[in-house]
């Protein structure tokens, strides 16, 4: 009995080595520096991204959240107790129009000042002068949508963005933060009130329309790196992606791809690697993956991100990992750690998020309760649902980052980029 025994336990020793060697190794580790049959546009091949001339890239940026979608827990306006007394992008919009203090003509003024002043020229420079290469813009069909029509100023706006990339050196990912109906019902999608995009076919549809008039008007422009289809998207409420998902990620990449051939789309597996569907599955070309690591478990950073490219490997996908969002919370060697852990593994990573306001998250004990932001505000928020004009507009008018702080993550980053741009050298796009 012994013998046998023995060959058995070598056998399954060995089966889990090899497991353990596929699920942790670094697949790529020395990609080619160069790739052949340049663009001009930000694209895929293989495990790895290269610029519009052909040279290796790694994405490494921001997101500009809380700027065209303000969310609750770090916003500078509240919804007092209109509705469920839970500011979101669409209930915040109806509290405006509710309020007796406003006008349409007053709404719509109040909105250009939070979106000229919590954003400006020097904002993008800023990212810049970080060493920072990308910033992925978040935005929603509220931004670009009044209905069923376009809002002209919505692209005007992200019009204005692309060009402050482009005057600056930046890539800029336009990123679908919440489709009509929402597509997971959390406050970032701007809805927390419903989950009706994809058994809705009029919602739908007008996801799909909103995608196609994004690349028809874009499909030219470098500067612009990706499409990310939907941020973290569910199949359901609470649970997460998988076929069904994936199956609308398709008619998304097809309506885009008949206007436009040129640019990067990113699909989002949420929450983990395993709840994705492989591409090969759908003939898709020029995408990469995209996975947002928050570390909420009782386990440390590395090992969550080592945890991350297991699953990734696992799954076999053989497309680029772009980590759309991510953070280390307050520990600098986090951050630190999580960088290098990003710059071996060879995928692109865009922290979460630019600018915050602390005040209504300050005084929680968690680990997550700072460094959210590169800058940081503390303004109480006001209640748009009853203040007037000009109480809204004296809080709205004091976000620039010249009133916030500079955070933990500023610090990182001045620290390990600044002074050496990541853009590639004397490249506007």
């Amino acid at each position: 009995m012994l013998p046998i025994i023995i060959p058995a336990v070598v056998i399954a020793v060995a089966l889990i080595a090899i497991f353990l060697f596929v699920c942790f190794r670094n697949p790529d580790s020395r990609p080619p520096e160069n790739a052949d049959g340049a663009t001009g546009f930000v694209r895929a091949s293989g495990l790895n991204l290269y610029d519009g001339r052909g040279r290796l890239l790694k994405l490494v940026g921001v997101n500009l959240g809380n700027w065209f979608v303000q969310e609750f827990w770090m916003a500078v306006s509240s919804v007092g107790t209109f509705g469920t007394g839970i500011y979101t992008q669409e209930r915040g919009i109806e509290a405006m129009r509710a309020n007796p203090a406003l006008s349409d003509g007053d709404i719509a003024e109040l909105e250009r000042l939070y979106l000229d002043t919590y954003i400006s020229e020097e904002d993008f420079a800023r990212i810049a002068a970080l060493g920072l290469n990308c910033v992925r813009v978040n935005f929603t069909y509220l931004t670009l949508t009044d209905g069923d029509k376009m809002r002209k100023e919505g692209f005007e706006k992200l019009d204005w963005v692309i060009e402050q990339c482009r005057i600056n050196g930046l890539y800029a990912i336009l990123d679908l933060h919440g489709a009509r109906g929402s597509q997971n019902m959390d406050i970032h999608s701007g809805n927390d009130a419903s989950f009706d995009l994809y058994g809705n076919e009029e919602n739908r549809a007008h996801t799909l329309r909103l995608w196609r008039e994004i690349a028809a008007r874009y499909r030219d422009e470098a500067t612009v790196a990706a499409y990310d289809l939907l941020n973290e998207p569910r199949r359901a409420p609470h649970r997460f992606t998988g076929r069904a998902q994936f199956d609308f990620y398709d008619e998304l990449y097809r309506a885009i791809r008949a206007e436009d051939e040129n640019h990067l789309i990113i699909a989002e597996c949420f929450t983990f690697p395993t709840h994705g569907v492989s591409p090969r599955k759908y003939g898709w070309t020029n995408v990469a993956y995209s996975y947002h690591i928050y570390n909420l478990a009782p386990i440390t950073q590395l090992a969550c991100l080592y945890f991350y490219r297991a699953l990734h490997n696992l799954k076999g996908y053989s497309v680029p990992v772009i980590v759309g969002e991510w953070n280390a919370w307050n520990k600098k060697k986090n951050w630190l750690k999580s960088i290098d852990f990003f710059e071996r593994s060879g995928w692109s990573y865009i922290s979460w998020t630019y600018k915050t306001n602390k005040y209504l998250y300050k005084h929680r004990k968690d680990r997550t309760a700072h460094c959210w932001g590169i800058f940081e505000l503390d303004i109480p928020p006001v209640d748009i649902s009853s203040a007037t004009y000009g109480e809204i507009a004296e809080v709205w008018g004091s976000v620039s980052t010249e009133n916030a702080e500079k955070s933990l993550v500023c610090e990182v980053y001045e620290e390990r980029f600044a002074g050496g741009a990541k853009a590639p050298e004397g490249e506007k796009r």
